[in-house]
């Protein structure tokens, strides 16, 4: 009888220690609610020293203009008990579609906390901007406010290789000008940058632009079949081929303030 306890023991020991844990556990489902509150979160919290204040998870962590904008996101989901996923980083793509909280990579980290950064520094080290075109959509014009993303294409004195930048809206001024937030090369603990009322490029084509995080229901989908009612529309790359590059932020600017 004795040797029956023992062997339940270690076998029940065994199963609880071998079990995967998440980085977190999301309790909540994306949806509008959720990406209004964003919105929100973004407007209200997001400041220039998120990544240098000793406020948040954040402090501390070295990025680029991309990494700010998946840091940023990350924090959000994990401190609403959200998932966050995105579609799988190169380096894991020949193992996996997607890659989120729920991965076990960081399971030899006890402290929740010191996992969440773990992963987040993970993320910046194996996404740019370029995967940000495929974990983002493009939206409504009426729609661009805080949280949303920009990306650009661009090439120094238009010569030479082409660079992508991105970033991530505040929200409006006093005047109901735009007000970019951003980080930049080289990846370092940094205070954000600002621009307002333009960024300092604009942007022709698809999948540049303005875009919002896909949610997890939206990786695996085309595009196309994102809904309209998340704010899924073409319409700024109707009005870039009609309007042209040059014009293009202006055309925009005077939607948003009328």
């Amino acid at each position: 009888m004795k040797e029956r306890l023992l062997f339940l023991f270690f076998l029940i020991f065994s199963l609880t220690t071998s079990v995967k844990a998440e980085v977190w556990q999301a309790n909540q489902v994306w949806n509008e609610y959720w990406e209004n509150e964003y919105q929100k979160w973004v407007n209200k919290n997001l400041t220039t020293q998120i990544f240098k204040d000793g406020k948040t998870l954040l402090t501390g962590l070295p990025t680029d203009c991309a990494d700010a904008l998946y840091a940023i996101r990350i924090l959000f989901s994990y401190e609403h008990s959200l998932p966050f996923v995105i579609n799988a980083p190169e380096v894991l793509s020949s193992q996996m579609k997607t890659f989120g909280n729920d991965t076990s990579m960081f399971d030899s980290i006890s402290d929740e906390k010191k996992r969440v950064r773990a992963f987040i520094n993970y993320i910046g080290d194996e996404v740019g901007a370029y995967n940000l075109q495929k974990d983002t959509f493009p939206i409504k014009i009426k729609e661009i406010n805080s949280g949303v993303i920009y990306i650009v294409e661009w090439q120094l004195l238009g010569m030479g290789k082409y660079n992508q930048h991105s970033y991530m809206i505040k929200g409006f001024d006093s005047d109901h000008e735009l007000v970019y937030y951003y980080s930049d090369a080289p990846r370092k603990v940094r205070t954000l940058e600002v621009n307002v009322k333009y960024p300092r490029f604009e942007f022709s084509y698809a999948p540049y632009g303005y875009r919002r995080w896909k949610w997890p229901s939206h990786l695996l989908i085309p595009e196309s079949q994102i809904p309209s009612e998340a704010g899924y529309s073409r319409e700024q790359y109707e009005l870039v081929a009609r309007v042209g590059k040059k014009q293009i932020l202006k055309e925009i600017r005077d939607i948003l303030r009328n």
